[in-house]
């Protein structure tokens, strides 16, 4: 009997790659016009360790942003990256 291919089987690095970086700009998008689901950040802190939260922590507001920006950016490198490298 056949397996019958499903969504995920057809993707390639190259869209893979795509919807990644498509999610890095939708963050950083939602990061610089603070859009409030970027920044929810409901029950997460008694999780341990959160990079966004040690930066809220430090600097308030404007650090959050400037952590979920980062995040954001990252998103678009490793989208590239994979585009690229495999």
């Amino acid at each position: 009997m056949e397996k019958e291919p499903d969504f995920f089987t057809d993707i390639t690095s190259t869209n893979g790659g795509l919807i990644i970086i498509a999610l890095g700009v939708l963050l950083l998008i939602g990061a610089i016009r603070r859009w409030e689901w970027v920044f929810d950040m409901t029950g997460q802190r008694n999780k341990g360790f959160n990079f966004l939260l040690f930066l809220y922590d430090l600097f308030g507001d404007k650090g959050l942003r400037i952590g979920m920006i980062i995040t954001s950016i990252i998103f678009i490198l490793g989208g590239i990256g994979m585009m690229v490298f495999m």
